[in-house]
């Protein structure tokens, strides 16, 4: 796991060195091991290494035989000794026991879009001295990040992280107001956007290829879910198959190894995965908080360490200091993230990081097999025959007496499933966000932008499927994947994603809904597959998600912490937001209406990243003028 970046034109010579090596050393965080730089005007790579393969000759950025061809790269390539063998015999020459070197020849004899051909998590940026041509690649789930940014002076900008694009001179750092609509409604800024007008994420699975001549994007890979097999029995089969080698390729690596475990379903089958393909006791790790309002899964992850005779550690928190971890992640998610699960994230990635380098996780499962519980809803509309009139007239029925998620499900149940996608999903629905925006920002916003957004992910088709392959290109890339790597490297840890091996979710993609959701029950065929190894108790036990207490935090030791921020008459948000909203707001959750806690949250969250990055030394406060 490293960090990359660069600059493509528009610099001299000394100015673009300096920049490179300012960007580099803003990553520092994702490779404190090494760091290496290649000067080629137009080009300049730099990079920061976290050694996990090679450790001797795997330093970056590397080259292939005749040096007109480099690469910095960040990521693993899982495939790289098929690969490797496959171009050995084609004639390509290697130097190395990297995987790092396989991109080079690769992209020698297959061409930009040679990304095809690979199976890992990677960020790749190639320069091509002969043909003067930048590849820019991301891998096909988004699993490592990418962004880009054009400064004034018409060069391209790239890294793995938008603090090292916010030391380019000329990047375009104003806030966008689409950006922060679409955090304050999803909790975080839908790609290829990021919360900044000149700076954007490469879409996953997309190669961006510069020449002298412009900037070229396109797709090397686009999700098309596999044949449905012929029974669920061999679909159960066909799944365990390709998990079992999905896992083992990813123990790949030259320096300890272990796995998060939270003793629920996902991560207990991984780690029985790698135990029996492991010659040693897995390495496990696993966190709990203790105080009011915390679950703690301690016992339920010791339970399934025995099982597997796993090296176990367990981190016990007592009371985390939130005052001064809520800016530190705030800082490394590098724009508004509200996902409450990245706190935990990061202090289970620095307990870890203290026995092992890499740690494989289980995120992915509940976007493939319906984990989640908004999926019910989406489950149950095929049975639901009532006109979107009578659903309304339901809603309003019950508008004085149901509870707020039932008049919530009534009210999503009127509409289509792009409007229905961004209505469930959404902290702060479209109304009360049309409140808190102050008119100019409003006025640069269209009407049901975010609607108009999904649309593309629901034209093949609704249903429950379509909902998961949406969430599988939104949510997964833009926030739980985001929001791992972000955390993990703020710890220099790598984390490694086997359910979200592309064959896997190509695979998963073309069962049937009813395999993954049917009687009210949630990962049909993954729980099927998991009782071959694991036991009831633990196949069955109800998902409890990475969640702490933030409704007490926000009640109790935050809440002179959240007023001082949202309250301040000085407060940054108030270019965006308006106070006297955000004001009766923050009475009104204090004055009981609980439900509320998300939404003050997600201000606080931004209001806290808006001063950490007019902090950080990288320029002015975000502005949207």
């Amino acid at each position: 796991m490293c960090g990359i970046c660069g600059i493509f034109g528009g610099f001299e010579r000394h100015e673009a060195v300096d920049t490179v090596g300012l960007m580099a050393n803003s990553m520092r965080h994702r490779g404190p091991d090494d760091e290496g730089f290649h000067v080629d005007p137009p080009a300049y790579l730099g990079f920061r290494r976290l050694s996990i393969i090679d450790l001797a000759g795997g330093h970056q950025p590397l080259a292939n035989e005749d040096d007109s061809v480099w690469v910095a790269f960040n990521g693993e390539i899982y495939n790289h000794g098929a690969l490797r063998a496959d171009l050995e015999k084609k004639g390509h020459r290697y130097r190395t026991r990297s995987d790092t070197e396989t991109i080079v020849h690769l992209y020698e004899q297959e061409g930009p879009l040679f990304a095809r051909k690979m199976n890992g998590m990677f960020a790749i940026a190639l320069w091509d001295r002969n043909k003067r041509t930048l590849v820019l690649v991301r891998d096909r789930l988004g699993i490592k990040p990418l962004y880009y940014a054009r400064a004034a002076n018409g060069s391209l900008a790239f890294a793995s992280e938008i603090k090292a694009l916010r030391r380019c001179p000329g990047v375009d750092t104003r806030i966008d107001p689409l950006a922060l609509d679409g955090y304050l409604a999803l909790q975080y800024v839908p790609g290829p956007r990021t919360i900044h007008r000149g700076i954007h994420k490469l879409p996953p699975g997309h190669v961006l290829i510069a020449t002298d001549h412009g900037v070229h994007i396109e797709p090397f890979w686009r999700l098309e879910p596999e044949p449905e097999p012929a029974s669920f029995a061999q679909a159960c089969d066909a799944f365990r198959e390709l998990f079992e080698d999905s896992v083992r390729i990813r123990l790949m690596s030259d320096v300890p190894l272990g796995a998060f475990l939270s003793g629920g379903l996902d991560s207990a089958l991984v780690v029985a995965t790698m135990a029996r393909a492991m010659d040693r006791p897995v390495k496990t790790f696993s966190i709990g908080f203790s105080g009011h309002g915390w679950y703690s899964e301690l016992p339920h992850a010791e339970e399934v360490a025995k099982l597997f005779n796993a090296e176990h550690h367990s981190l016990v928190v007592e009371a985390p200091d939130m005052r001064a971890l809520l800016p530190k992640v705030a800082a490394q998610l590098d724009e508004p993230l509200a996902d409450v699960a990245a706190i935990p994230t990061y202090l289970l990635s620095k307990f870890a990081r203290e026995h092992v380098t890499v740690a494989l996780t289980g995120e992915g499962a509940d976007e493939l097999f319906a984990g989640y519980d908004h999926y019910r809803l989406e489950a149950l509309m095929p049975y639901l025959k009532w006109t979107p009139t009578l659903w309304r007239v339901a809603e309003r029925a019950t508008r004085s007496v149901a509870a707020p998620r039932v008049r919530k499900a009534l009210r999503a149940a009127s509409m289509d499933q792009p409007e229905r996608f961004v209505y469930i999903r959404s902290v702060i629905p479209t109304s009360v966000r049309r409140l808190l925006l102050r008119a100019d920002v409003k006025a640069e916003i269209p009407r049901g932008h975010l609607v108009t957004r999904m649309e593309p992910h629901f034209s093949g088709g609704d249903g429950l499927n379509a909902v998961l392959r949406a969430d599988a290109l939104e949510w997964l890339p833009d926030d739980l994947l985001m929001k791992v790597d972000k955390m993990s490297m703020l710890a220099s840890l790598e984390a490694r994603v086997p359910f979200l091996d592309y064959r896997i979710v190509e695979m998963v993609s073309g069962f049937p809904a009813a395999w993954k959701f049917r009687n009210g029950k949630s990962k049909v065929l993954l729980k099927a597959v998991a009782e071959r190894v694991l036991p009831p108790a633990i196949v069955n036990r109800p998902k409890h998600g990475f969640m702490p207490p933030v409704r007490e935090w926000l009640r109790g030791g935050l809440r002179t912490y959240m007023q001082e921020h949202l309250l301040d008459t000085e407060a940054l948000s108030q270019e965006f937001i308006d106070p006297a909203q955000t004001r009766a707001m923050v009475r009104r959750y204090l004055g009981g209406e609980h439900e509320l806690y998300l939404p003050i949250w997600e201000l606080l969250c931004l209001e806290v990243w808006l001063r950490e990055t007019k902090s950080s030394g990288a320029g002015a406060a975000p502005s949207r003028r």
